[in-house]
């Protein structure tokens, strides 16, 4: 919408220049045909009727060149116009201005026959060649307005100020007012200098791009569409209901009393029709401004229940992938789990072992702390397995690491390496490896005697000792407890409480 303005109103600006430029090409060839009047004695150009007042050679020069400076100013980006332009205002201030000044001090100047016409020595006048008065003060408005172009506000001023007496002029010749367009004999402004005059002025008002009026006549708005409408309407038909009144009188066709009356009836008239259609205008407007502004409620309303049934619809889809995400997280959190914990029996499994190992091993350096690492090995879990199935071996396996995780700390690491090997790692412990371990065996005796058991279990233990200050490597401590623990397997076998004699026991244990 807003581009669609800015469109229109780049479109009548564009109008507003053409207008100005075919008002230049205007007052130009006015001013060139009446110094051809001049040089060829033609009175038709120099006074367009005979008996109306004639245009001086002065002042058809300075429309010739009003009309170049003003078709210079329709061009903005050109330097050379632009200096063309303040040239000939700056002429054209001139010439009105000693003009003025001849008048005003009684003076002659010389300026009024500079221009080689021989005609107009022969002017049964006091001054030949001298513009009338208002002519001047004209020319001298015009010229600033021209000067100043582009300006805000002057500009307007004098070309409005150029133009109001210009239009009084033009109203006297049509009402045969001599004294709105003569001041004093021969001194009169005649006709084609009134509408030249009017043309340069309207011309240079409506090239003002930052002037409120060219800004009002351009918008699309209510106040813009009736501005244009009225001036372009009631000027012309009053002027044309007064001329035609005014003709008929002269053609004794009624009185002036009668001509007046008409003249204020149709005047009301015409401003009553006028205002009626501008008023029909404005209200179509508002209807189409009311059925615009009811879509635009309409389109919200749906636009609303669009977004509404659009959140719920997102807000169902986000449950949906925080539900997912959930599950997804938990799905990770075991993968981890699993992958840090033996699955059968709960405890670390290798790779646990050694990260957590590592570090408490680190820490027991830093805290002066000494360390005692076990290997334990499930006896006879292979042959547990072939005369009672892999079942049986799970629950063997099971029931070894939780003798392990009763005999040591919660501190300790305790982890299931291997299938039938178990490590425990202690750091600061006060008592004894034999200590410990004489714990584990009696764990393992209590429970093979207990309701619990259903296929006992024996283990063989073997672990070393480090001092803080002899703190050896991870390795080295895992090969020493895993010798200890097959000298100990060794010693058991020779103790005759190995496997046979478990699976003589398995036969009576519940």
């Amino acid at each position: 919408m807003r581009v669609a303005l800015e469109v229109s109103q780049v479109k009548r600006l564009r109008q507003f220049i053409t207008y100005a430029r075919l008002a230049a090409s205007t007052v130009m060839v006015v001013g060139i045909g009446v110094l051809a009047g001049w040089l060829l004695d033609v009175p038709v150009l120099r006074t367009v009727l005979p008996g109306w007042t004639a245009m001086m050679v002065n002042t058809a020069s300075m429309f010739t060149v009003l009309g170049v400076g003003l078709w210079c100013a329709t061009f903005r980006t050109s330097q050379a116009g632009s200096l063309i332009r303040r040239l000939g205002a700056v002429l054209v201030i001139l010439v009105g201005g000693l003009t003025l000044v001849e008048y005003a001090l009684s003076v002659d100047l010389a300026i009024d026959l500079l221009l080689p016409f021989e005609l107009q020595h022969s002017q049964p006048v006091t001054f030949p060649g001298r513009m009338a008065p208002a002519t001047a003060l004209c020319l001298l408005l015009s010229g600033f307005g021209l000067l100043l172009e582009g300006r805000s506000l002057l500009p307007q001023f004098f070309a409005s100020s150029a133009l109001f007496i210009s239009l009084m002029a033009l109203a006297g010749y049509l009402f045969s007012v001599s004294v709105l367009y003569s001041v004093g004999l021969y001194s009169s402004m005649a006709i084609h200098t009134a509408i030249a005059l009017i043309l340069f002025n309207t011309g240079l008002l409506v090239i003002q791009e930052r002037s409120g009026f060219v800004e009002l006549l351009t918008s699309d708005t209510a106040g813009g569409k009736v501005a244009r409408s009225l001036l372009a309407s009631i000027p012309v038909v009053i002027l044309s209901i007064g001329g035609a009144l005014l003709a008929g009188e002269k053609l004794g066709y009624y009185d002036n009393r009668f001509s007046l009356a008409w003249m204020a009836t149709l005047s009301i008239a015409t401003l009553v029709a006028v205002i009626l259609r501008t008023a029909r205008h404005l209200h179509q407007i508002d209807k189409s401004r009311g059925n615009a502004q009811a879509e635009l409620a309409a389109l919200n309303a749906a636009l609303e229940l669009r977004v509404v049934e659009r959140t719920s619809a997102l807000e169902t889809a986000n449950r949906t992938l925080m539900s997912e995400m959930l599950q997804r997280q938990k799905v990770e959190d075991d993968v981890r789990r699993l992958s840090l914990t033996d699955e059968l029996t709960g405890l670390h499994n290798r790779r646990s072992f050694f990260l957590l190992a590592d570090q408490l091993m680190r820490s027991a350096r830093r805290n002066d702390q000494s360390c005692a690492l076990f290997f334990i090995d499930l006896d006879g879990l292979k042959k547990l397995n072939d005369v009672h199935g892999h079942e049986a071996g799970d629950l063997a396996i099971i029931a070894a690491a939780q003798v392990l995780k009763a005999a040591f700390r919660v501190s300790d690491v305790v982890a299931r390496i291997g299938g039938d090997e178990f490590v425990v790692l202690a750091v600061d412990v006060k008592e004894s490896v034999d200590i410990l371990s004489a714990r584990v065996q009696t764990l393992v005796d209590e429970f093979n005697d207990s309701d619990r058991c259903r296929y006992p279990v024996a283990l063989s233990i073997g672990a070393v000792r480090c001092s803080p200050k002899e703190l050896k490597p991870l390795g080295e401590l895992l090969a020493g407890a895993d010798a200890a623990m097959y000298a100990n397997k060794q010693l058991r076998r020779k103790q005759a409480l190995y496997c046979e004699g478990c699976l003589t026991r398995v036969e009576t244990c519940v």
